[in-house]
C-alpha cells in the first residue's frame, strides 16, 4: 500500500514539474548562469535588508564589504572555478564599477576579516527563509492534488580530521583511531516543487537519539496541515 501510494505521488507530482523544465537539468543550468555572470549575482538574490535583518548584533563598520555584500562574494568564491580571495574581491571591483562607483582596493585583507564575522547560523537562517519565501510563490498546477508535498532524506558526510571536529562528530567505531575521519549525519526536508531546502538538522553519526527519525523530529516545525510527506522506505519504520 504504501509503495502503491509514494509511486502515484511521485508520477503525479513531478509530471508537471518535468514538462515545465522540458528535461533540461535545472541545477546545472542555475549554477552556470550563476558563474557567468558579472560582479555579485546574489545581489539580485538575497536584499541587504533581509542580511542586516538576520545579523543583528554583529559589527560591520567596513563602507565596502556591508554584510550583503560580504555574503554574497562569499557565495560567489564558492561557486566559481577560481575559488581564491583575490578572484572574489575582482568581482566585488566589478560590481561597484557596474554601479558607477570608485573601484576599491584588490587588497583582499578586508574581505578576508569581513568573512570571519559572518556565522554559520546567518548562512542557515537566509537558506531556509529563502526556501520557505520561494516555496509560497509556487503555482497551483505544480502542487500535488491541491497539496505541498515535501521529500525527506537522510545522508552522511566526511569533514577534516582535527580534534574539534572529532568531538562533536566521531568517527564510526568500525575504523581505527587515527585511521578515519568524523563522520556527521544530516536529515533535509526539501520542497518537491522548487527543489529547494526548507531545512536540515545535524547530527553524530552515531550515538543515542543520532538516527535520521531522530533528526527528523528536529524538523516538524516544517511541516503544516495538509502537507503530503514523501521519504525512502525506511522512514515507514517511524509509525
Amino acid at each position: 500500500m504504501l509503495d502503491f501510494f509514494q509511486k502515484n505521488i511521485r508520477k503525479e507530482a513531478l509530471v508537471g514539474i518535468n514538462n515545465t523544465f522540458s528535461g533540461l537539468n535545472q541545477k546545472d543550468k542555475i549554477l552556470t548562469k550563476l558563474q557567468s555572470s558579472e560582479g555579485l549575482p546574489f545581489k539580485d538574490i538575497l536584499s541587504e535588508k533581509t542580511i542586516t535583518a538576520s545579523m543583528e548584533g554583529l559589527d560591520y563598520r567596513n563602507r565596502i564589504f556591508t554584510p550583503d555584500v560580504t555574503l554574497s562574494t562569499f557565495l560567489s568564491q564558492v561557486l566559481d572555478d577560481d575559488q581564491s580571495q583575490q578572484g572574489a574581491v575582482s568581482r566585488v571591483i566589478a560590481h561597484y564599477v557596474a554601479q558607477g562607483q570608485d573601484a576599491p582596493s584588490a587588497n583582499t585583507s578586508a574581505y578576508s576579516q569581513a568573512r570571519t564575522r559572518l556565522e554559520e547560523s546567518l548562512i542557515a537562517t537566509l537558506s531556509n527563509d529563502s526556501g520557505k519565501e520561494l516555496e509560497k510563490t509556487v503555482p497551483g498546477e505544480w502542487l500535488w492534488r491541491g497539496r505541498s508535498t515535501k521529500l525527506v532524506d537522510g545522508s552522511t558526510i566526511s569533514m577534516p580530521d582535527t580534534p574539534k571536529n572529532q568531538a562533536l562528530y566521531p568517527q564510526p567505531s568500525s575504523q581505527k583511531s587515527g585511521v578515519g575521519f568524523p563522520i556527521a549525519r544530516i536529515v533535509t526536508v526539501i520542497s518537491c516543487a522548487t527543489g529547494a531546502l526548507l531545512d536540515a538538522s545535524i547530527g553524530p553519526y552515531a550515538g543515542k537519539k543520532t538516527g535520521e527519525h531522530a533528526l527528523l523530529r528536529e524538523l516538524m516545525h516544517v511541516f503544516e496541515k495538509g502537507d503530503v510527506v514523501l521519504g525512502d522506505c525506511y522512514y515507514a519504520s517511524f509509525f
